[in-house]
């Protein structure tokens, strides 16, 4: 029977032996390190007359020339990673003739092999290649290879890839499809995908406009608020009524964001809005877009149940001058307790105290006609025990 004592023994040879075996790894990579960083440097130290041709010539109008002499296929990773560096630093033209220098020295072709490696990472990483390539005859292999890895990740380079060497918009489509298949909730990161294609992408999202799918829709959205379309106007008001309620929060927040939206029916229709989301975000507009014509819609706003709309619609009425700030006075004549006048009183001292500091570091005769005209509605307004020296300083 083994004793404990025999146990550990055996234990600690086991564990020195992994000790040992670990240690021999790491010195076997840092080899294998070392030998990569000097093999780079030579070959970069043979190519550097090359290297300089490039620079020279990127403007002529012929096409790059390919590296003199028979060049290794390690040599031409090499030199490929040095063409990406370069690629990084110029635009148009330049970048062109680098990538279609790639395709002369087969670094595509080499790539599309790599394509089918046994190792995952190796696929992933000629997808990389493939896509600062910007390589349109890889495109069907890059889409194959999105549709069987949706476990990780590695989906996202493999999708950009896809993006930067799209042919048409068919290409993103499949490729978009296939990501809101393995990932939920990454719109935004697909909208920045996708416009890293060369591709017009406008018709795409007015395509996800008026799909079913509401993760499509998303992304429509997201994509006209980044890149700015005109003529989307019948499709917003439709997904205005869309079930789904995020559709429903970004249709809006698309809206409010430029006047020509804001008419009357539509603000009074989100000012009056089952999501309280849509009320605070049509509350808020108002006041940046300086709608004067809506101060009675924000005076109602401020007694609303939902805080935020309440914040917003106060603020609102703050940012709309002094007709904004009398609509804040005379909810305090009218409302004495409750949430609507709290919020009324807390943006009046705050609008007050705010314009107080401003007025320390300038002179302009408007803005203290503006504050003092303010304050004479405040006083007005709000008759209290306390001196108006107080209510200013609590």
């Amino acid at each position: 029977m083994q004793t404990p004592l025999a146990t550990a023994i055996v234990f600690l040879y086991a564990l020195c032996g992994l000790t040992v075996l670990g240690l021999l790894v790491l010195f076997a990579l840092k080899l294998r390190n070392i030998s990569v960083e000097k093999q780079t440097m030579r070959c970069l130290e043979k190519y550097r007359d090359y290297f300089v041709y490039l620079q020279a010539h990127g403007e002529e109008e012929e096409r790059l020339q390919v590296p003199y002499g028979d060049v290794t296929q390690k040599e031409k990773q090499i030199i490929q990673k040095k063409l990406f560096e370069l690629m990084e630093r110029v635009t148009g033209i330049h970048r062109d003739k680098l990538i279609w220098l790639c395709e002369d020295m087969g670094l595509v072709e080499l790539d599309m092999q790599r394509l089918n490696g046994w190792w995952k990472w190796t696929r992933v990483d000629a997808a990389y290649n493939l896509g600062i390539m910007r390589s349109k005859l890889a495109v069907p292999a890059l889409l194959t290879l999105l549709q069987k890895n949706t476990n990780d990740t590695s989906v996202f380079i493999i999708a950009r890839s896809v993006a930067k060497c799209a042919r048409n918009t068919e290409d993103l489509r499949e490729m978009v499809t296939h990501v809101v298949r393995a990932k939920k909730n990454v719109h935004q990161l697909i909208v920045d995908i996708i416009s890293d294609s060369q591709v017009d992408t406008a018709p795409l999202f007015a395509q996800f406009l008026q799909e079913s799918d509401a993760e499509l829709v998303q992304i429509g959205l997201i994509g006209y608020a980044v890149h700015v379309q005109p003529g989307i106007e019948p499709a917003l008001y439709q997904l205005i009524q869309s079930p789904d309620k995020e559709v429903r929060i970004k249709a809006v927040k698309l809206m409010c964001r430029d006047i020509r939206y804001m008419n009357e029916q539509t603000v009074t229709d989100f000012m009056n809005h089952k999501d309280w989301e849509i009320r605070a975000m049509a509350a808020k507009a108002i006041g940046s877009l300086k709608l004067h014509s809506y101060i009675s819609s924000l005076k109602k706003a401020v007694g609303d149940a939902n805080w935020w709309v309440r914040h917003h619609s106060a603020r609102s009425l703050a940012q709309l001058e002094v007709e904004g700030f009398a609509a804040l006075c005379e909810i305090l004549q009218e409302e004495r307790n409750g949430h609507k006048s709290e919020m009324a009183h807390q943006v009046i001292q705050e609008e007050l105290e705010k314009e107080k500091l401003v007025l320390q570091g300038a002179t302009a005769t408007e803005k203290l006609v503006q504050y003092n005209e303010k304050l004479h509605l405040y006083r007005k307004s709000y008759r209290k025990t306390i001196s108006t020296v107080q209510a200013l300083e609590r």
